[in-house]
């Protein structure tokens, strides 16, 4: 095949040297030219027009067969990057995409080491271009709305490769294959958050389990959400589930399970250390009365800065407005005395909820106290912890199982692979130029040929004269 692409270069050469046989000739001869010999020239021509014509055609199919073989063989691949960040010039993980990764180093080294390459990174990176549609665009960097980003990328291997015991095709499909399993692992979602860690329940206090385990479980309820918006429909194949099922058993292990196991602990007082729980709690009260303060203060600061306010900067502020409808009304805007109300409000909340768990701690610290557990109890603890961590693990498989058939069809499409076949008409144009060239050349040399062999005549016959006469 490289002997093939070389037909087209060699036709290329013998053009040229044509033209500079005409060329050569033209000057030579240009001085006894005349419109009549050039006529004659011209009518001999046509005589020998059906030879030139069928030497140009021989041309161009020679040379639009050898383009088509030679595209064939060593196609463009087209890469395109279907994912919604794309356009914005982002990876899926929102991170900034850049398209120098296509052909970078480490990519390169996977090909070769995947493909056993009888070439280095540096030499594969020589055959190998990258281009978009964009590349001879001139934006106006200046202006923003000027600016694009591309999707789609050309990727052109040079059929010189094959001088390295490969082929063009073959080196496009490895470096496809070894940069869609790059970007998948570096640059896809991180599903990491589904494998989930219980190193830490050893040693701890019963009632803490119950906090580490939501915690745990909030870890995929708040996983799920993100794949529900997408496409709430997706069920898996195997179990059947939702993303919404699946989020309502999570809702169910946090609000039943976990609270039963948490009742179940107060009721019998259960703790591995009284008195270190006991302080423990004291400590963080004391904390959280802190930060509670802090809130009440800030409520109040803001309630009396609303009572400074003059009824009259308070009153009502109306803006003409329509609404989605196309509906006129008066539209109420905030003034500076709202904003200081929403953040009182604010401060009140937080406060509250701090006092109600302050008095759980409290509540909690008294039920251990007072209490003195049987060993059953602590044994039936022990049950219900290995019963919570199995069924949490069983949730965390099934998002596994969800999330990941999910993924891998959404990832099929994040990067479209193609190699475009040959175009017959941009192929022929540049044979047809060819040939028309051709034509020109051996008509052109036909003509001058008569002129230029009577001039070579007149030269041999001078030199023969001029010796003659030197001899003599």
């Amino acid at each position: 095949m490289i002997l093939i692409s070389a037909i087209v270069p060699i036709i290329a050469l013998y053009l040229a040297l044509l033209y500079i046989v005409f060329i050569y000739r033209f000057f030579r001869v240009k001085a006894k030219l005349s419109v009549l010999e050039v006529r004659d020239g011209m009518d001999r021509l046509n005589k020998r027009r059906i030879r030139v014509a069928v030497l140009a055609v021989l041309v161009f199919s020679v040379c639009l067969a050898a383009r088509l073989a030679v595209k064939s063989w060593a196609p463009d691949m087209l890469m395109a990057f279907n994912y919604e960040e794309a356009a914005k010039g982002q990876n899926p993980n929102v991170t900034r995409f850049n398209e120098s990764n296509i052909l970078s180093d480490h990519i390169l080294e996977k090909v070769v080491q995947r493909g056993g390459l009888k070439m280095d990174a540096g030499k594969l990176a020589e055959f190998l271009t990258i281009s978009t549609s964009l590349d001879e665009e001139k934006l106006d960097v200046t202006q923003d709305s000027d600016l694009k980003i591309s999707t789609e990328y050309w990727i052109r291997c040079s059929e010189l490769v094959s001088l390295y015991h490969t082929e063009p095709k073959t080196v496009l499909n490895l470096l496809a294959d070894v940069y869609w399993e790059d970007f998948v692992l570096n640059y896809a979602e991180n599903d990491d958050i589904l494998d989930l860690s219980f190193d830490e329940l050893e040693g701890m206090e019963y009632i803490d389990v119950k906090d580490y385990l939501q915690m745990q479980a909030y870890k995929l309820k708040n996983y799920l959400p993100v794949y529900s918006s997408e496409s709430s429909s997706f069920r898996a194949t195997q179990s059947g589930e939702t993303f919404a099922s699946l989020s309502e058993k999570i809702n169910n292990y946090i609000e039943i399970e976990l609270e039963r196991y948490e009742a179940f602990v107060l009721e019998n007082g259960l703790s591995l250390d009284k008195n270190t729980y006991q302080s423990r709690m004291q400590y963080e009260n004391r904390l959280l009365d802190t930060s509670r303060m802090k809130h009440m203060a800030a409520h109040d600061v803001r309630i009396e800065a609303i009572n400074m306010y003059n009824a009259f900067m308070t009153r009502f502020v109306l803006i003409p407005t329509y609404d989605t409808d196309k509906e006129f009304y008066m539209s109420r805007t905030k003034v500076g005395v709202d904003y200081f109300a929403d953040e009182a409000k604010e401060h009140l909340e937080t406060a509250t909820e701090l006092v109600e768990e302050i008095e759980h701690n409290i509540y909690a610290a008294g039920q251990i106290g007072a209490a003195w557990p049987s060993a059953e109890a602590y044994t039936l603890a022990d049950q219900r912890i290995a019963e919570l961590r199995t069924e949490l693990l069983n949730l965390a498989s099934q998002c596994r199982e969800l999330c990941s058939a999910y993924v891998k069809e959404k990832r099929d499409g994040y990067i479209q692979i193609c190699f475009t076949p040959p175009a017959i008409a941009g192929e022929a144009v540049p044979a047809l130029l060819l040939a028309v060239l051709f034509a020109a050349a051996q008509g052109g040399n036909a003509v001058l040929e008569p002129f230029y062999r009577e001039y070579r005549s007149n030269r041999t016959a001078n030199k023969k004269q001029g010796k003659e006469e030197a001899v003599s």
